[in-house]
């Protein structure tokens, strides 16, 4: 078992930095790709694909690598992780067909079924790696996961391009895509894992390996339930404007044009992943109940997203549109107001995830399950009635409700956790 000891933090962090950075970048050039080189009809496709993907891989990961990262006292083994992820993986292609039903995703159109599946199968790659992922940083070897995610999505990227360039085929395209991913994955990630711990169904009883998969599930289904929600918000106003462009009422390529405006969005949750390694020093300095010092850590976590998220607005009001046009190539100035408040949501939503992580190293994440469906509540409630009424503002309006929903109930949450945690607590 290797550890960290020849490591310095200052490469883990720029490691992490890296990854991440192709990660969300990966999202970016996937999106200008598309839309790039090929009809506003299968840019809207993949558009949703974009985010029912989202949905689903929720289900393929089960929330489990917070709860894992911060295993420091390794309760449970690598192989009932493993088992845990096999179990998941196949929930995760089970509700495929039934969900696009749920969301009335017309079957029959075969090709934008196709491009979601195969999109699907992309993030499942990524969920067999996330499981690596996080063994890795249970060993506090982030800068390994870093170098993974920096080759693949880099790769991928590049691959996308030519591949699409050449075959013309978005369907062609994403296949091969899908078999090279999971082939570096296995290739990888799989091997540098095996230096750390092997899967192992030797030395215990495969039931009772079975049983302690099922336990860690279990002790993540409130982290399930919460991504779930979220992810299903997040991608409630995309199944919206696929209703209203199939009734017509809004135009091809609004489903394109939404997945480019919140893509800043998704960058505001990239503060969270460059300091993910923060999550496991979290749980060590709870361990060791050295509070001051995680009580520090997110307080600074705090200043770092509020300073730059104010920033981010900001652009995002005055310059963000016509940046945003001249690199996709489609007119979004009449979206200034539509961007601006969604960097803003992306602002308290990257706050609420801060809290949702210290909530797992304190164990108390059941605690935002009241929150989590209060917002699944105010989406419904609000979401469609407003993309009807007003578009791409109307889904900006609603997103950033349920965001301010987010942002309280977390702190809320949060604040009675440690009120029970230490009663001498002053937030």
């Amino acid at each position: 078992m290797k550890s960290n000891q020849n490591v310095s933090t200052e490469k883990i962090y720029l490691w992490n930095l890296i990854g991440n950075l192709a990660f969300s970048g990966s999202s970016v050039l996937f999106t200008l790709i598309v839309t790039r080189l090929t009809s506003p009809i299968e840019a809207d496709s993949f558009s949703l694909a974009y985010g029912i993907a989202a949905i689903l891989v929720v289900v393929g990961m089960f929330q489990v690598r917070s709860y894992q990262a911060t295993d420091v006292s390794f309760r449970h083994s690598f192989t009932s992780y493993f088992l845990a992820r096999c179990i998941s993986l196949t929930l995760m292609v089970l509700v495929f067909f039934p969900y696009l039903s749920i969301s009335k995703i017309d079957l029959n159109e075969r090709e934008k079924v196709a491009i979601i599946a195969l999109y699907v199968l992309f993030r499942m790659c990524e969920a067999i790696s996330d499981l690596f992922q996080g063994l890795f940083q249970q060993h506090e070897r982030l800068d390994i996961a870093g170098k993974s995610m920096t080759i693949r999505y880099t790769f991928s990227t590049i691959f996308l391009f030519i591949l699409l360039y050449t075959t013309k085929s978005l369907v062609s395209s994403l296949t091969l895509l899908v078999v090279l991913n999971f082939l570096f994955v296995m290739g990888y990630d799989f091997v540098k894992a095996r230096s750390f711990e092997r899967i192992d169904f030797s030395s215990i009883e495969f039931k009772s390996l079975l049983v302690d998969a099922c336990s860690i599930l279990k002790n993540c289904i409130p982290l399930f339930i919460s991504g779930f929600l979220l992810a299903y918000i997040f991608n409630e106003p995309r199944i919206a404007i696929d209703m209203e462009i199939r009734l017509g009422h809004l135009i091809e390529g609004t489903q394109r044009d939404y997945n480019i405006l919140f893509m800043p969005v998704f960058f505001m949750s990239l503060f969270i992943l460059i300091l993910r390694p923060l999550t496991t020093q979290l749980a060590i300095f709870w361990k060791d109940k050295e509070y001051k010092r995680f009580d520090g850590i997110i307080v600074k976590l705090l200043v770092i997203i509020l300073g730059l998220g104010f920033v981010l607005t900001l652009v995002a009001y005055f310059i963000g549109t016509p940046i945003l046009s001249v690199v996709f190539g489609l007119d979004l100035n009449r979206y200034k107001e539509t961007l601006a408040i969604l960097v803003f949501s992306g602002i308290l939503y990257s706050i609420g995830i801060v809290f949702g992580d210290v909530m797992t190293v304190l164990r108390r994440q059941s605690y935002l399950l009241p929150v989590y469906l209060l917002m699944f509540v105010a989406s419904k409630l609000t979401n469609l009635q407003f993309v009807q009424r007003s578009g791409l503002f109307g889904a900006s309006l609603s997103f950033l409700l349920v965001m301010v929903v987010y942002f309280i109930g977390s702190i809320v949450s949060y604040w009675i956790a440690r009120r029970l945690e230490r009663k001498d607590y002053v937030l």
